[in-house]
């Protein structure tokens, strides 16, 4: 089968304020047979406003990168910042096929966050991945996806699985790859390197459920 002409490159960036606040965005540009479809969208939690989401898909601005910083605006959630590396990169192919394939690049897996809303000054701790699509979604054999990370002072975790009729992992500890690893909904676990994280689904800051065809995938974002 040739490859099609499906080109999407989507970027999510994400933030943990000192004050417990937390924000996600994403930066997309998606290009298909002659079609051409921007989008970005803001996701912002705090305890006392709870969940807030914006969107747009006009004058979108895909993030710089320039080797340990990655830059990003948007004008019109008139926000601004800077994501500084505090881990190594990590990447994979999650999938490869004459149609296409699917690139991850985690460009950062912990980094020191600095954030201009408006007239204001924020400071925390993020994260930032790449997504480059070739494929058209629908082609990837997926019946769940799980993907989370998590970020102490003394440790990073990322992880990435697909279940199909066989189960696919990709999972960091503090840039390291191991295998066989448990991932579950509310635990991840190894015994290969004797470790067990309780993910404590507190507050629910995105979730969705989309279904394509005969496949169905779910993805939830939480914050501990």
């Amino acid at each position: 089968m040739a490859r099609s002409n499906f080109h999407l490159n989507k970027w999510f960036l994400d933030f943990i304020g000192d004050k417990g606040e937390a924000m996600i965005f994403y930066a997309a540009k998606l290009t298909w047979n002659g079609f051409s479809a921007h989008y970005a969208s803001w996701i912002q939690y705090d305890s006392e406003n709870g969940v807030k989401v914006s969107s747009h898909f006009r004058n979108v601005i895909i993030p710089k990168k320039k080797e340990k910083l990655i830059s990003w605006h948007d004008d019109k959630f008139k926000v601004s910042g800077q994501w500084e590396s505090v881990a190594i990169p990590l990447q994979a192919r999650i999938y490869d096929a004459d149609q296409g394939y699917l690139d991850w690049n985690c460009f950062q897996p912990a980094s020191k966050v600095k954030l201009n809303i408006g007239d204001k000054v924020v400071k925390g701790n993020g994260y930032v991945e790449q997504l480059i699509l070739t494929a058209p979604p629908w082609h990837i054999p997926m019946n769940d996806l799980r993907w989370g990370r998590f970020h102490s002072l003394g440790n990073t975790i990322v992880w990435i699985e697909l279940r199909a009729e066989k189960q696919q992992q990709w999972v960091w500890l503090n840039g390291e790859k191991i295998t066989k690893c448990s991932i579950e909904d509310n635990c991840l676990s190894s015994l290969e390197r004797d470790f067990s994280l309780k993910l404590d689904r507190g507050v629910v800051i995105e979730s969705e459920k989309n279904t394509s065809g005969s496949a169905q995938t779910s993805k939830i974002l939480t914050w501990i």
